[in-house]
């Protein structure tokens, strides 16, 4: 858990009128590395906002989120997401939410964490847990009209290759690469307990009506054929 510390991040990305995107350095990891992390934010009908997973803003991007609209909801989607979630709560007084199998060992170092399960009910956004995932991995589909846009944890990918000694590190060890949607094979042997069920889900989730794009939290936004990018990313599980 740290403090309120801004690092370097990207401009707002304005995706859907009721989703913005921030993509941003991954404290600790060296420069160049190719690893990003991304911050999604989610308007409600009601105008209240969730962010999914939590990265610190400088003074002028969070003044322009909070005219959107009303800072509410925190989404910890794992516990390995959680590095700034008790800066958040801090900082905007937000209410957490986070998987079961994350919620006890969040619980001793952050107050007012709730399931996922207990999330307020809005059409716009809904979730469901990824099958074969050892930490009970969620997929969150944030409906804009008749499009849907797919936000990730890490068992969707879409990192690219850095530059220096931490991109060729990075690169050599698999979690970067050219290709599209290529899934780290540390997250495989780390994150995955049932590799064919993940896939099954990956495959359905391709079938999602008005599929618009793939919001990964690492990597870069699909919007260019996102059914089948995940298609692809799913039959390359094994």
């Amino acid at each position: 858990m740290r403090p309120w510390i801004v690092t370097r991040h990207e401009p707002i990305e304005e995706l859907e009128e009721n989703l913005w995107a921030v993509n941003g350095e991954v404290p600790g990891f060296p420069v160049g590395s190719g690893m990003l992390r991304r911050m999604s934010i989610i308007k409600l009908g009601d105008g209240r906002l969730v962010f999914y997973n939590a990265i610190p803003l400088d003074d002028e991007a969070l003044e322009k989120v909070r005219a959107w609209g009303k800072p509410s909801i925190l989404i910890a989607p794992i516990y390995f997401h959680t590095m700034d979630v008790h800066a958040f709560q801090e900082k905007l007084g937000l209410q957490t939410f986070i998987t079961k199998t994350g919620l006890e060992l969040l619980r001793p170092s952050v107050s007012n964490v709730l399931p996922l399960e207990d999330l307020p009910k809005d059409p716009t956004l809904r979730f469901e847990i990824l099958n074969g995932t050892k930490f009970g991995e969620p997929v969150f589909t944030v409906h804009s009209g008749r499009r849907a846009s797919l936000l990730f944890c890490d068992a969707f990918q879409n990192n690219r290759p850095g530059f220096a000694m931490g991109g060729l590190m990075f690169r050599l060890m698999g979690f970067t690469s050219e290709k599209q949607g290529k899934t780290p094979p540390f997250y495989k042997w780390r994150a995955a307990s049932d590799k064919k069920a993940i896939q099954k889900d990956l495959l359905r989730l391709a079938d999602t009506k008005g599929l618009a794009r793939l919001v990964p939290s690492h990597g870069l936004i699909v919007s260019q054929d996102p059914a089948g990018v995940l298609r692809a990313t799913a039959n390359n599980y094994f």
